[in-house]
């Protein structure tokens, strides 16, 4: 995971082993979940195209990795305040 540095991923920073449970610390999105916001309030149009661009691109970054998500959904959507937009919840 540390090798899949891009804008649209959720950066790794170091993983845990407590008790018989992996911890793992990831970057901090102060936006929340896509999840969180959809429960919340309707999108405008060109918010969700926007969303769909950014995760797109981090899908193809993944993909030329040979790396395949299998379990896009909106809580592994991450939003930052700044507009950011990345995938999480995907595995090696």
């Amino acid at each position: 995971m540390r090798e899949n540095k891009n804008a649209n991923i959720v950066s790794y920073l170091e993983s845990y082993l407590v008790d018989e449970a992996v911890l793992l610390v990831l970057e901090y999105m102060d936006g929340g979940s896509l999840a969180d916001v959809v429960t919340v309030r309707r999108m405008a149009v060109g918010h969700i195209a926007t969303v769909c661009r950014e995760c797109l691109q981090g899908l193809a970054f993944l993909h030329a990795k040979q790396v395949i998500h299998r379990d896009i959904k909106s809580d592994n959507i991450l939003l930052g305040r700044d507009g950011s937009v990345k995938l999480a919840g995907y595995s090696c």
